[in-house]
């Protein structure tokens, strides 16, 4: 194996460094490291690279941090795997890896960055308001005493949800009920569907 080879392997191998320094500490620029307690990136926040597509630009630090280790990565490895492939050495070789490199490396870097805005950028379900419960249906899993608490599982926005609850009355097993109060984010008042249909069909 050549020096070129293991130089474009161990740039490889940084990448993965660095993308396991950024999953354990999220932004490595300006973070703090236990290892090195006073080290801090101060110039790394304040870089800009106004001329880069907006997908590898971060907000804060001014470049995408996976779009770096992307890039890095496919660099990298392709660099060392066409120069294995061709069985080239010396200065020929580190051209064919630096040029193989930068042309997989920037597609990588793109993409990586692309993929990164759309998962951010993924909508997600609001969280639910106490107020929003009251209405919900569920069903008894946890038998209900007479003023006491059991479990009820309730549906909101189609996910199943656990709460604490209460009644009126007692509650048996799988019996299909209504929210009608909440006590606190894991506690509601609940009344059987049944009882709550009976009451609007009387009504005039």
């Amino acid at each position: 194996m050549s020096a070129v080879t293991l130089t474009f392997l161990a740039i490889g191998g940084l990448s993965l460094l660095m993308t396991l320094l950024s999953l354990r500490f999220r932004h490595l620029p300006g973070a703090r490291f236990p290892l090195l307690p006073r080290a801090r990136f101060p110039l790394l926040p304040r870089a800009r690279f106004p001329h880069l597509p907006r997908v590898l630009r971060g907000r804060r630090s001014g470049f995408a941090w996976p779009a770096v280790t992307g890039f890095t990565g496919v660099f990298g490895f392709g660099g060392a795997v066409a120069v294995e492939a061709a069985g080239w050495s010396g200065g020929k070789g580190a051209l064919l890896a630096t040029a193989v490199g930068l042309a997989a490396g920037i597609p990588a870097a793109w993409l990586t960055g692309r993929f990164v805005a759309a998962v951010a950028g993924m909508p997600t379900d609001a969280t639910p308001r106490s107020a929003d419960l009251v209405g919900a249906t569920g069903v008894v899993i946890s038998e209900v005493p007479a003023g006491g608490l059991g479990q009820v599982r309730l549906t909101y926005a189609g996910q199943p949800m656990k709460f604490h609850a209460r009644a009126a009355g007692p509650l048996p097993l799988g019996v299909t009920v209504v929210v009608i109060g909440v006590n606190s984010p894991t506690s509601v008042d609940v009344a059987p569907l049944d009882e709550i249909l009976m009451e609007v069909d009387e009504r005039p």
